[in-house]
């Protein structure tokens, strides 16, 4: 996990100083960090990413074309364009060939979407250099991770934390010798299972941003419930993450006025930084798991911090309603390992987990005012034409 944090560490510094000074969006705040990473942990995953970009961002002018979708819409077309094929033909590839892409779910499904948005949003003119600046990005850091990936190396620092890149598992380790033994993190739950777990948690983020203005995150909450039947203190290393990121944001934005891409790179920067020591002092085996714990917190806490004053306080219950739903939900189709929560799962844990469900929704409906029906204002003012 050390090897990992570094590079994303560094990746997102850099986002955040490019962005700031020459604008560039360089795929999303996340994406090609998080994309050196796991092409350091599996090579395939490069050529999958570029592809589906590819169909993404054609896909995304083709129907622009023909349509007038812009702003979320366009990210939500984006998103499914880059992940469902993709991930069709990976499902077919991991049948025919085992289980050597079964870590390809978060990469397939929203990485490409993502930067096929993103540059979809630079200017024609400014396209080239975005995109040679992200390959110089992706290049610096695909080349840290191999220098850091060394027999030497492994022996020193792989086993200080849970390995994520170290392990028989990463390509690089295997090919430069460098694994070390160690906790192999097994499928949780089924690939389908998990696509469908992410098709519901996409449906809930965009209901909750419709009605109550919230953004919670596309695939946060599905990951967490997913990451809860490993291990509940993920969980734990979520909320504390959440809470230290929220306050360094805070600090952050007050101290300099930075926000945006560049906010949200820095203090997921320094999530991550702060998920070693917490990882040591915890009892997580997995070390792949807690690294997207840790960007999952920066992003929420970045999430949390542009919710209006006002709306703030129905970001908990609203993340621990979602999150109950998605355990139960994800509970439903597969086991649990030893560390993992409900251990058991019945009649009682299913009743517990809806009442939950039920207290979060009625407490965040109670707080929200319903703004009248526009159709109505329009209809009761002078500009209707209205003679009554």
């Amino acid at each position: 996990m050390i090897v990992a944090t570094i590079v994303t560490a560094l990746g997102l510094f850099l986002v955040g100083g490019i962005t700031q000074l020459y604008g560039y969006r360089l795929g999303g705040a996340i994406a090609i960090p998080v994309l050196a990473v796991y092409t350091l942990k599996n090579v395939v995953m490069l050529p999958i990413f570029v592809l589906s970009t590819l169909l993404a961002f054609v896909g995304l002018w083709l129907i622009k074309q023909k349509s007038l979708i812009y702003g979320r819409d366009e990210l939500l077309v984006s998103m499914a364009i880059g992940s469902l094929l993709p991930l069709s033909i990976l499902v077919v590839f991991d049948i025919l060939v085992g289980g050597v892409l079964r870590s390809v779910v978060f990469v397939g499904s929203i990485l490409p979407g993502l930067a096929a948005y993103n540059y979809h949003q630079v200017k024609p003119q400014y396209r080239l250099n975005d995109a040679v600046a992200t390959t110089l990005l992706f290049c610096v850091l695909f080349g840290l991770g191999w220098l850091l990936i060394t027999p030497e190396l492994a022996a020193a620092i792989g086993t200080i934390t849970p390995p994520a890149l170290y392990t028989e598992t990463s390509d690089i380790a295997v090919y430069k010798g460098a694994t070390v033994t160690a906790y192999l993190d097994p499928t949780i739950l089924p690939r389908a299972s998990t696509v469908t777990l992410f098709l519901f948690g996409l449906f809930a983020s965009e209901r909750v941003r419709g009605r109550y203005g919230l953004r919670i995150g596309l695939v946060s909450l599905p990951l967490l419930a997913i990451y809860t039947l490993a291990s509940i203190w993920l969980v734990v290393l979520y909320v504390l993450l959440l809470v230290a990121a929220f306050v360094f944001l805070e600090g952050l934005h007050h101290a300099s006025l930075l926000y945006g891409r560049v906010l949200i790179s820095l203090t997921t920067a320094v999530t991550l930084l702060l998920a070693l020591p917490s990882v040591l002092a915890l009892p997580i085996v997995r070390g792949l798991s807690a690294y997207f714990v840790a960007i999952l917190a920066g992003i929420n806490a970045y999430n949390l911090h542009t919710a209006p004053e006002s709306k703030r306080p129905l970001f908990v219950p609203i993340q621990i309603g979602i999150y109950v739903g998605m355990v139960l939900l994800a509970r439903s189709t597969t086991g649990v390992r030893p560390r993992g929560a409900p251990q058991t799962f019945g009649f009682p844990e299913i009743v517990i987990g809806v009442a939950i469900v039920l207290v979060c929704l009625i407490l965040v409906e109670y707080a929200v005012v319903d703004l009248p029906d526009r159709d109505d204002v329009f209809a009761a003012s002078i500009l209707s034409g209205d003679d009554e």
